[in-house]
């Protein structure tokens, strides 16, 4: 039988675009590159994401062996459109490189591989937004009752009407995560996005995730970068349920254990922990009201 779905008989206004050619599913190839800007993305017409490597950095924390990670996630979508994404979960996970020619080859030895030792952003909490609703709860049920003359019915209704104020906010929530194998420290971090509920704009759009790693010193490792957007509308539903997005595909990053990537300004500074360390140019934070750029607060 010839396929004749129409995604347009269906009620969905498409500005998808998509190849009846093989996308080749290779993604993005590592070749040895050490500290590769583009850690993952994947598109399909207006709608995307991409993860960035803008920071990397040897030193100490706590007084150990440590490496200082930024990564910029960003996410494109029609804004208020039911092509938004509505939640996402993005998992960064850290393992000890056995050839640095081979990613697939993975390391089996957790004692091997980096642990995280602090993270940010732990929470972002966006604006509240309220929104009165009401609700009216009604029951009708038929009375029997007995009269001189026999048996009648008649009908009964109550009702109450309640009205209350329902408040929601957009939220980025970050947690370790590790298998059992890693039971000595997580060797992963996840963010979990999630739109407002109330104005239904879609995700927070764009964010820096900073990781500071404990790891031996000159070890080369791989850092997986996974994206997974929930799509609140999917707009044609032959190519979505059977497109494997290309970010799955994606090869790890090569972090090689020396060599710096990002903001030089951090670069006189190998003391993560330390209390003058410039954290406003590894976050990517505004400067505050009165700092001029190149100053340190």
């Amino acid at each position: 039988m010839a396929d004749t779905l129409d995604p347009q008989a269906l009620g969905f206004e498409s500005d998808f675009v998509f190849s009846d050619e093989d996308d080749g599913l290779l993604g993005i190839r590592n070749d040895e590159r050490v500290n590769r800007s583009l850690a993952t993305q994947d598109q399909i017409g207006k709608t995307g994401y991409s993860a960035y490597v803008r920071h990397v950095q040897y030193g100490t924390y706590e007084s150990k062996p440590a490496c200082l990670l930024g990564i910029d996630f960003a996410f494109r979508f029609p804004p208020k459109g039911l092509g938004r994404f509505s939640s996402a979960e993005i998992e960064v996970t850290f393992e000890k490189a056995l050839n640095i020619s081979k990613p697939h080859l993975r390391s089996t030895d957790a004692s091997l591989d980096p642990i995280v030792a602090n993270f940010a952003p732990r929470q972002i909490l966006g604006q509240t937004k309220p929104r009165d609703n009401r609700k009216i709860l009604e029951i009708s049920a038929p009375v029997v009752f007995h009269t001189p003359f026999g048996p009648a019915q008649m009908s009964a209704k109550w009702s109450q009407e309640t009205t209350f104020t329902e408040e929601g906010r957009l939220e980025v929530h970050g947690n370790l995560a590790q298998d059992d194998d890693h039971d000595d420290g997580a060797n992963s971090v996840t963010w979990d996005l999630t739109e407002n509920p109330v104005s239904k704009n879609g995700i927070l759009r764009s964010f820096r995730g900073v990781i500071v790693l404990f790891c031996r010193p000159g070890d080369a490792f791989w850092m997986r970068v996974s994206v997974k957007p929930v799509v609140k509308f999917a707009l044609d539903p032959r190519k979505l349920l059977t497109k494997r997005l290309v970010g799955d595909k994606d090869e790890p990053v090569l972090l090689n254990g020396r060599q710096s990537l990002g903001n030089s300004s951090c670069f006189g500074y190998s003391e993560f922990d330390a209390e003058d360390f410039p954290w406003l140019g590894v976050l990517n934070l505004p400067q505050p009201l009165g700092i001029k750029d190149g100053e340190i607060p």
